[in-house]
């Protein structure tokens, strides 16, 4: 065994290369190659209508598919003949204007900037001073007030 790897190793190593290049292969390389490059570049890749049109179908097609999912629970749940609305049209104004504070000093301005001093007497400011103040803060003031 030892004898056939000797000589095939004697037989390679006398040998020439086996990995040749064809004649005449590098001085035609750089005509081919730039043959090739002025092909591909007058070569455009046209934009078909599908890849412009598929992102906004995808897109359409995703919100109908929740619109019709979430129409299929509400029919599945009676919940789309029900009628949720409030009778009243103006229970909505009603809260809002529940929601106000009556006591608030913006009411006793005008629009023109002057004051209605006649109309703010002393218990209704206590009663503005209570409801936005602390008793710290009311304290402070109280003091501030009756040292001068």
């Amino acid at each position: 065994m030892n004898e056939r790897n000797d000589d095939l190793l004697s037989r390679c190593a006398h040998a020439d290369n086996p990995f040749r290049m064809p004649e005449g292969y590098m001085e035609s390389f750089e005509d081919r190659l730039m043959a090739r490059i002025a092909a591909e570049a007058e070569e455009k890749p046209k934009r078909r209508i599908w890849v412009v049109l598929k992102p906004a179908l995808t897109l359409a097609a995703m919100f109908a598919l929740i619109f019709g999912m979430g129409y299929g629970v509400l029919s599945l749940t009676h919940t789309a003949q029900r009628n949720n609305v409030p009778s009243g049209a103006s229970d909505y104004a009603t809260v809002v204007e529940e929601l106000i504070r009556p006591a608030s000093l913006i009411n006793y301005y005008e629009m023109d900037g002057q004051s209605t001093e006649e109309e703010l007497d002393d218990e209704t400011l206590v009663d503005y001073l209570a409801s936005e103040l602390s008793f710290a803060e009311l304290a402070e003031i109280y003091a501030q007030a009756y040292q001068k």
